[in-house]
C-alpha cells in the first residue's frame, strides 16, 4: 500500500470519527432541547398539580387544576418514557413562564331590538334572555329605580375587579341591555357584578366596594337602591368557587414528531382538518356557535403566524381541551383525541403529556372516563359544559 493510499484511509477515518463525535454531540443537544420544550414551572395537569392552583384568588401562570380528589389519572401509561429528539431551533424556545392563552368568554350578543320596543311588543323569549344577562346565581345584582323614568347621559363605571352587567328596563316595562341613547329612558337598572370567575371568588372588600359605588351612583341620580344580603352571597360564591375548581380541567396532549414540522405542510394538514387560525396564535376547531372545542398551538408556546408558519418548523404541538367550556364533552374529547392521532401519524409522532410519558389508547381512555364524571357533576350542579353559565365561570 502506498504513502498516499495509507494517507487517504486515515483521512477517511478521521472523517468517519469526526462525524460520528458530531452526531453524539447533536443528539444530546437534542435531548436536552427537548427537556426544555416541555419544561413547566408546576405539575403536569393530570397528575399532582394542587387542588387550588387557579381559584385561590390568584392567577397562576397557566390555568392547569388536577381532576377532582379520587379521580386522578395513573401517573404512569407506558413503562418507558418517550424521548423525544427535537431538532434545535433556538428561535423557537420561549420561557417556559409564557402563560398559555386562555380562551376568553364569548360575548352573549343581546342587541337592543327597537322596532319590537316601539310597536309596544317584544317577544316573552327575548325578555327572557335579557333577564339571563344577570344570573342570581352568577351575580349579585343591585337593583336601582328611579323615582322618575331616567335617560342615562353616559353608562356608570364601577372600579371592580370582577365583570360587571347592566339591564334596564324601559318606560314600557321592557328589559334591555341598558345603553346611553337619546330619548332611552329606564324606570330602572339592575347591575350585577359577577361573583366567581377563574380568579377565584369574589372577596368581601371588593363586594363592599361594588355597593359603596352603585349607593354613589343611585344618590347622584336621586334613585332608590337594594342589595341583596351581602354575606349570604359570600357564603355562596366561595361555595361555587370550590364546586368550579373541582371541575375546571384544561387537557394538553403533546404531539411530538421525530423530525420537526415544516409549518406550510403543518397549516395544509390542520385547515384540511377543519382548523382555523385565530389572533391569539393558536388553530382552533369551532363549533357553529363561534366557541372554541379544542385548539392547536405550538408546545414551546411561539404563536402561529402566517410568517412563522411560512419560514418556521416546529418540534412539538400540543393540542388543548378546555373541559368546562366544551359543549357536547365527551364525544367532542373523542374528536380531539382522533384529531391527535391524525396529527400523530401524518408527522410520525408520539404523542405525551407534559411529563413525556406516552399516552397510550389505555391512558387515553382512562381520562375519558374522568371526563364523563366530571360533566355529570356539572349537570348535576345545573351548569351545563359550555352554556353561557360556564363561559362565564370558566374565564
Amino acid at each position: 500500500m502506498s504513502e498516499l493510499q495509507i494517507g487517504v484511509l486515515i483521512l477517511g477515518v478521521a472523517v468517519i470519527a469526526l462525524v460520528f463525535g458530531f452526531n453524539v454531540f447533536q443528539e444530546w443537544r437534542f435531548r436536552k432541547k427537548a427537556s426544555q420544550a416541555f419544561a413547566r414551572p408546576h405539575d403536569d395537569v393530570l397528575l399532582n398539580v394542587p387542588k387550588n392552583n387557579v381559584r385561590d384568588g390568584v392567577r397562576a401562570d397557566r390555568m392547569e387544576p388536577v381532576l377532582a380528589d379520587g379521580m386522578h389519572v395513573p401517573a404512569s401509561y407506558d413503562d418507558e418514557p418517550f424521548e423525544p429528539e427535537i431538532p434545535e431551533d433556538t428561535s423557537l424556545i420561549m420561557p417556559a413562564a409564557v402563560e398559555r392563552p386562555v380562551p376568553q368568554p364569548e360575548p352573549m350578543p343581546l342587541p337592543a331590538r327597537d322596532d319590537e320596543e316601539n310597536s309596544g311588543f317584544e317577544s316573552a323569549d327575548h325578555q327572557a334572555l335579557v333577564a339571563a344577562l344577570l344570573d342570581p346565581s352568577l351575580d349579585f345584582i343591585a337593583e336601582v329605580v328611579f323615582h322618575e323614568p331616567h335617560e342615562l347621559a353616559a353608562m356608570p363605571r364601577f372600579n371592580v375587579g370582577k365583570r360587571t352587567h347592566i339591564i334596564g328596563r324601559t318606560e314600557k316595562g321592557l328589559w334591555k341591555p341598558a345603553e346611553a341613547l337619546p330619548g332611552t329612558r329606564y324606570k330602572q337598572i339592575n347591575i350585577g357584578m359577577q361573583m366567581v370567575d377563574r380568579s377565584g371568588a369574589v372577596t368581601e372588600p371588593e363586594l363592599a366596594g361594588f355597593c359603596q359605588q352603585v349607593s354613589r351612583f343611585a344618590e347622584e341620580h336621586d334613585a332608590a337602591v337594594s342589595f341583596p344580603q351581602r354575606q349570604q352571597k359570600l357564603v355562596a360564591a366561595r361555595e361555587l368557587d370550590r364546586f368550579c375548581a373541582d371541575v375546571d380541567v384544561l387537557i394538553g396532549i403533546n404531539v411530538v414528531p421525530r423530525v420537526a414540522v415544516e409549518g406550510t405542510r403543518l397549516r395544509s394538514f390542520v385547515e384540511a382538518g377543519g382548523l382555523q387560525l385565530e389572533p391569539d396564535g393558536a388553530f382552533h376547531y369551532l363549533a357553529d356557535s363561534g366557541n372554541t372545542l379544542y385548539s392547536l398551538m405550538a408546545a414551546d408556546q411561539m404563536p402561529f403566524t402566517f410568517h412563522t408558519l411560512l419560514d418556521k418548523s416546529f418540534p412539538a404541538l400540543t393540542l388543548l381541551f378546555d373541559v368546562p367550556r366544551v359543549a357536547g364533552g365527551v364525544d367532542v374529547f373523542d374528536r380531539a383525541v382522533l384529531f391527535a392521532k391524525q396529527l400523530a401519524a401524518e408527522f410520525d409522532a408520539q404523542l405525551v403529556d407534559d411529563n413525556r410519558r406516552v399516552l397510550s389508547d389505555v391512558g387515553l381512555a382512562r381520562i375519558r372516563d374522568q371526563l364523563v364524571h366530571i360533566y355529570s357533576s356539572m349537570d348535576d350542579r345545573g351548569i351545563a359544559p359550555g352554556s353561557v353559565a360556564a363561559l362565564r365561570l370558566f374565564a
